[in-house]
């Protein structure tokens, strides 16, 4: 058995689905088949890494490409609209190529542009970011400034979180740390991560030793006995400080006996902290944490605050990043100290925090029960007032908020797939801010966001993208808008305002949704009369 691959037999690679139940395609006359070698010619790069090629006018998205470069690449997968493929040899070598430093590049899932020189992955990163906002904001100025990038893109992850594997056969466990492979639920055995900040991965792998040492069991999906899933250690920004958290489908493990006193052993871990997962499948921790010995918070010192931060809390990977982005959201902040400022998605207080300590009004609403503790608790250590936490959904808190309350800043950091369209169509028509802070994590969501706020008066005053995971496909961008009268674009008044007494929207206290036809009313109401024909029977 290859130890750097999953074997036949393995329950991670019999569950998985597969991308495509297509073996064949044919396209203008010729077939194409799975497992297939073609030469390609790259053209160009997507939002998810993988390089771009067309093959008789066929879609052919090629892992371990470069636009430029000429390659020979086995066909994965075939489908409809769209095929997949891996570079097995480079015919005609682009020259921003160079020699990847970890070696699971092309097997780990993890770090797919590890083969491209980091200047060009930023040159990639701001025209995939350039090309996706032009498709859907036709006719909108877009001021994108150079992308930020890191000064060592190696060492800057301070979240590592192993899947813990067993790979062993009946009753001889053989755990070993293991990432995803690219599109896939196989997983690869990891024995570097470059990565990972270096004192969070040596305390990882010196951890899972001692559980490999322990024969703590791993987590199954055929067994009903609990075990150990992964293996997640939170380091501090200057490597200082770290903590241990062990995700397990349940508390009762023997062989965990002890964990606590071991780990703490370890310099530089400051808390050592239990995960329940239940669902052996599931790649996420789960809702219970508790901690087992040592702090039950980390501190990380970002703007000048101490930061206490849960370790199953969200809190950007990178410090350094984190830093850079609070940066670019207090250069937008006018330098009033009296100015009210609403902050969205706050999570524990990353933006809201130093901007109370400057002297702003803030609001910060956050859903999460956990990250307002840890928000309430580093105000409470740094003894910042001026910054009220409100443990809310955004959409609950928007629907709710008086048209009163007047925000002069408000910030916008939703989650991956963007705020919903009506949430922020009450930010701009509702609250109307004069400036709007958009953090945004996806470029197609922020596309969204800024079309309907283009179409809402306000301007994009500046674009501006921040790499936050070097050699990934993965951009952070922060955009400031302000409030104009005249909404912009090809499709200015598209969304502005609703129609009052007209078909398109029905007001119901407060709300607008879609006003039904008359023959929609009636087929519901005759679908009603029937049941109560059915019920009275």
């Amino acid at each position: 058995m290859n130890p750097r691959n999953t074997p036949a037999d393995s329950p991670w690679k019999r569950t998985q689905k597969p991308n495509s139940k297509r073996e064949s395609i044919e396209v203008n006359g010729s077939v194409i088949t799975v497992g297939q070698e073609v030469e390609l010619s790259i053209q160009s790069m997507t939002l998810e890494g993988q390089s771009l090629a067309r093959l008789d006018g066929y879609v052919v998205f090629v892992s371990g490409g470069i636009p430029g470069e000429t390659v020979r690449a086995k066909i994965v997968t075939v489908g409809k609209k769209f095929g997949r493929a891996r570079v097995i040899k480079v015919v005609k070598t682009a020259e921003t190529r160079v020699t990847p430093k970890c070696r699971h590049f092309g097997r780990c899932g993890g770090c797919i542009w590890q083969h491209i020189d980091y200047g060009e992955q930023l040159h990639w990163k701001e025209e995939l970011l350039r090309a996706t906002l032009e498709h859907k904001l036709p006719g909108v100025g877009l001021p994108i400034e150079p992308l930020i990038g890191i000064p060592e893109p190696w060492g800057t992850r301070n979240k590592i979180h192993y899947s813990v594997v067993d790979f062993g056969r009946g009753r001889t466990a053989n755990l070993h740390l293991c990432h995803h492979k690219e599109h896939s639920t196989e997983v690869e055995q990891i024995h570097e991560c470059p990565v990972h900040h270096p004192a969070g991965d040596e305390i990882a792998r010196r951890a899972f030793e001692w559980l490999r040492k322990r024969n703590v069991p791993g987590a199954s999906e055929d067994s009903s006995v609990p075990g150990l899933k992964s293996v997640l250690v939170r380091t501090a920004g200057n490597g200082e400080q770290s903590h241990i958290v062990l995700v397990v489908t349940a508390d009762q493990i023997p062989e965990l006996r002890g964990v606590e006193t071991a780990f703490l052993n370890i310099p530089g871990v400051a808390g050592v902290h239990l995960n329940i997962q239940a669902d052996p499948k599931s790649t996420y921790i789960g809702r219970e944490t508790r901690c087992l010995a040592g702090e039950p918070r980390l501190i990380e010192s970002v703007g000048g605050v101490e930061f206490h931060v849960s370790p199953d809390a969200f809190f950007q990977t990178s410090a350094y990043c984190a830093s850079q982005l609070l940066k670019l959201v207090q250069k937008h902040v006018p330098d009033a100290t009296d100015s009210s400022i609403l902050d969205l998605y706050s999570g524990v207080g990353l933006f809201s925090i130093p901007l109370a300590a400057a002297g702003h009004r803030v609001t910060a609403v956050e859903e999460n029960p956990k990250a307002v503790a840890d928000g309430m608790e580093t105000l409470r250590q740094n003894k910042i007032p001026r910054c009220r936490f409100v443990q809310s959904r955004v959409q609950g808190f928007l629907k709710g908020v008086p048209r009163s309350l007047k925000f002069q800043t408000v910030i916008l950091d939703p989650p991956r797939d963007g705020c919903p369209e009506w949430a922020v169509k009450i930010l701009a028509r509702g609250l109307r801010p004069r400036r709007i802070i958009n953090v945004s994590c996806n470029p197609q969501a922020l596309a969204s966001d800024l079309e309907v706020l283009t179409q809402s008066g306000y301007r994009i005053v500046e674009i501006q993208p921040v790499d936050m995971f070097p050699h990934t496909a993965h951009i952070e961008t922060v955009t400031l808008l302000e409030r104009v009268t005249q909404p912009q674009g090809k499709n200015a008044g598209k969304h502005s305002g609703r129609k009052r007494g007209g078909r398109n929207t029905v007001e119901r206290k407060g709300k607008s949704k879609p006003a039904a036809s008359k023959s929609k009313k009636a087929g519901q109401n005759l679908i009603r009369k029937k049941k109560s024909q059915r019920d009275a029977e």
